[in-house]
């Protein structure tokens, strides 16, 4: 049992001097390795590695958006702790409902902005979500 604490320990300095070295913040650092600890120690080394791997990545493909996206992608950051796939899900959901609705339609114009006023905070696909509510009731057949 000494031993793999031992190992254990090593792999995560390791690992820290790794992500370090590639100008993340340490703080990120230690989030992505400490989560990744927390939800894989029962997969082993193995496990923790590749999740600390995964991670490293994405962060990095997250922050290689645009400049036009940094405003999502701040918003989708600050619920890291859910890891960096949930990260580039939220991003990517939200600029591509941005994209959508953009070509929605003009008469639709006054809906976007209610929705967005009443739950823009969530983000773009939260606002999508409540504009096809909204429209997809108003097609519903009425009841007599």
């Amino acid at each position: 049992m000494f031993l793999f604490k031992r190992c254990l320990c090593t792999l995560i300095g390791l690992t820290l001097v790794t992500l370090l070295q590639n100008g993340a913040s340490a703080d990120e650092n230690d989030e992505i390795v400490t989560g990744c600890h927390h939800s894989n120690a029962e997969w082993g080394l193995e496990a923790i590695e590749r999740c600390i791997n995964d991670n490293k990545i994405t962060r990095e493909l997250v922050l290689q958006h645009p400049e036009k996206h940094k405003a999502i992608v701040e918003r989708c950051r600050r619920r890291n702790e859910l890891g960096w796939s949930w990260v580039k899900n939220c991003v990517d959901k939200d600029i591509e409902a941005e994209t959508a609705l953009a070509d929605y339609p003009r008469e639709t114009a006054d809906l976007v902005k209610f929705c967005h006023a009443e739950i823009g905070h969530r983000g773009a696909a939260a606002v999508k979500k409540c504009v096809d509510q909204v429209i997809d009731r108003s097609r519903s057949p009425k009841p007599n």
